[in-house]
């Protein structure tokens, strides 16, 4: 067996450790920049208040609760999926029927939810 020396040891790990830290860094630079390309208003986004400046984009929409992501909530309307932004996506569950009332965007910020 080939014995290897301390120093020649040291110098692997503290290059493996520095390319492992700079792919680190490239990547979540890069994922950071991608999220906000798709989202350029919540870069810098304080508490806002959609009651003030609401707009309605059309009537309501009826639908299932298709998915829940970290900002938006999927509906299922009529076999189509649509997103809409809202505060506190957690607490509706999957499956459940709901109203939304939303303002326009891209996607559309939903400005009143009621449970049906």
């Amino acid at each position: 067996m080939r014995e290897y020396s301390g120093k020649r040891l040291l110098l692997c790990i503290a290059m493996i450790v520095g390319v492992a830290g700079t792919l680190q860094v490239i990547v979540f630079n890069k994922r950071q920049k991608l999220h906000f390309q798709h989202h350029p208003d919540q870069r810098f986004e304080t508490p806002r208040n959609n009651q003030d400046s609401f707009v309605a984009a059309g009537p309501p929409v009826e639908g299932n609760v298709a998915a829940v992501g970290m900002d938006r909530i999927h509906l299922s309307v009529a076999g189509k999926l649509s997103p809409y932004r809202c505060d506190n996506p957690g607490q509706y569950k999957i499956g459940e029927k709901l109203r939304v009332t939303y303002a326009q965007g891209s996607p559309p910020t939903a400005v009143r939810i009621e449970r049906l």
